[in-house]
């Protein structure tokens, strides 16, 4: 009597939970989920542009560090004692092209030469006589040649040989060697005094007046300052909108002064570290508008133009290429084409011409939420 009793209460117990697990089904269904709930409770007020698409201008502006373009080491080719040249050899000295900036002492130097174009002129001496025999037609020209030799000045051009014969003779008799000797030690004279060979100023001074140079000693270090070098990294998406000959336009942050440079050479690699690409613009200072290297100077590149784009704000694009739009009242996430990033906005296309596109930046918003526009 007593399993039996128990039986019944065990097999009520089993109808009641499965009819409470029946009932709970039924109103899950007819509940809605949180998701949905917050949508339809959320509703946000947002500003948009009707999408139309027209020729758009692309500017691509970029920082970069001025440097010189020619940085150079004045180093000796001769011995000798350092002179005072033109220009005072101190770090920071500006100099002009064509200043003397060194000399070397070469008064020994030049009496070797002057002995050496004296017995140069005593073997064209020797030689004339014989040259009067064997050569008549061409005595004159020697003559002439000997008369024009000056011991204080470079020697004058050799006479032009009319036959093997005369080289012969000439050469057998050391001519030849001599003149190319006495020119070569002329050539070497030349370097015992060094010009500036732009305008420009010293970086860094190794040995001062007074000092004695040898062959290959490093004098000084100096930079020329007429002709500068805008280096300005690019990124790789902007690169290829630059070619080597654009115009462009350089300022200082604070736009008080500009210049007007050219696109002379693009690198052929890629920073690794930044992912840019290197663009030169040469630019040259202008009166009252220096240029300093190290600088950083505002490069802004020569405009492109965009045909059916629509430009919209940089921070209305969320996830690298979607955009809202806001279509019956709700919210709608869009894939879209980036043509090109600019500072602040962005250039598009991909979207259907009359949709309200959203120009403005939503946080936490979904597809699907309740949506007013606010224009």
């Amino acid at each position: 009597m007593n399993w039996r009793k128990s039986l019944i209460s065990i097999v009520i117990v089993i109808i009641l939970f499965a009819l409470s697990y029946f009932l709970y089904g039924m109103l899950t269904g007819f509940a809605e989920s949180p998701e949905e709930k917050q949508r339809e409770d959320i509703k946000l007020f947002v500003h948009t542009q009707k999408v139309a698409y027209t020729t758009n201008t692309a500017k691509i502006f970029e920082t970069g560090r001025l440097s010189s373009q020619h940085m150079v080491d004045l180093s000796a080719e001769v011995q000798g004692l350092i002179l005072p040249g033109n220009v005072v050899l101190k770090e920071g000295t500006k100099f002009k092209k064509g200043d003397l900036l060194i000399r070397i002492f070469d008064e020994e130097a030049k009496n070797n030469l002057k002995a050496s174009k004296s017995r140069f002129m005593n073997g064209i001496a020797t030689i004339l006589p014989d040259i009067r025999i064997d050569f008549p037609e061409s005595y004159q020209k020697y003559q002439d040649f000997f008369n024009s030799i000056k011991i204080d000045q470079a020697l004058p051009e050799l006479p032009k040989l009319d036959s093997d014969k005369e080289k012969v003779f000439l050469a057998s008799r050391n001519i030849l060697n001599d003149y190319f000797n006495i020119k070569s030690t002329e050539v070497r004279i030349a370097k015992y005094r060094l010009y500036a060979p732009f305008d420009g100023t010293f970086t860094a001074v190794y040995l001062e007046t007074g000092s004695v140079a040898n062959p290959g000693s490093r004098i000084a270090s100096m930079i020329r300052t007429d002709k500068m070098e805008l280096e300005v990294p690019v990124r790789i998406e902007d690169a290829y909108w630059i070619s080597v000959g654009d115009k462009v336009k350089l300022s200082t942050k604070d736009r008080h002064l500009s210049w007007t440079g050219k696109v002379i050479r693009k690198s052929n690699f890629m920073d690794p570290s930044s992912q840019a690409i290197t663009v030169y613009v040469v630019l040259k200072p202008e009166k009252n508008k220096p240029l300093f290297p190290g600088q950083y100077l505002r490069a802004e590149f020569a405009s492109k133009t965009l045909e059916n784009s629509m430009e919209i704000p940089r921070n209305a694009v969320f996830n690298k290429n979607k955009v809202f739009t806001v279509a019956d009242g709700k919210l709608k996430e869009n894939i879209v084409d980036i043509l090109k990033s600019n500072e602040t906005t962005v250039l598009i296309s991909g979207l259907p011409e009359g949709a309200d596109v959203v120009v403005e930046p939503l946080v936490n918003a979904k597809e699907g939420f309740n949506a007013e526009i606010l224009n």
